[in-house]
C-alpha cells in the first residue's frame, strides 16, 4: 500500500514566483501630472492617471493576497496529509 505523500514545495514555489512578479508590476516610475497646461483633455488625462495608479495598487494587493493564500492552503494541506498518514498507519492491517 502506497503511503500518503505531500509536497507543499510546488505551491510554495508558485507562490514565490507570483510574489516576485509583483515587483515588476509595482516598479513603475514616478508618474507626474501636468497641472499647468490648459490643453483640451489634460484634466481627463490626470484623472485617468490617478485611476490607473489606484487600480495598479489594488491589483498588486490582490495578487499578493492570493500568493499568501496559496502558501497558507498548501501548508494546511500538508498538515492534514500528515495527520491522515498517521491515522492510516495506526489502522489494523
Amino acid at each position: 500500500m502506497a503511503g500518503i505523500k505531500s509536497n507543499s514545495g510546488v505551491a510554495q514555489s508558485v507562490a514565490s514566483a507570483i510574489a516576485t512578479s509583483l515587483g515588476s508590476i509595482n516598479q513603475r516610475g514616478t508618474i507626474l501630472t501636468d497641472n499647468q497646461t490648459t490643453v483640451a483633455g489634460n484634466t481627463s488625462a490626470q484623472q485617468a492617471i490617478t485611476q490607473l495608479t489606484s487600480f495598479n495598487t489594488s491589483l498588486v494587493q490582490a495578487v499578493a493576497q492570493a500568493s499568501n493564500n496559496i502558501r497558507s492552503v498548501a501548508s494546511e494541506f500538508e498538515g492534514l496529509d500528515q495527520k491522515i498518514a498517521q491515522t492510516v498507519q495506526q489502522l489494523p492491517r
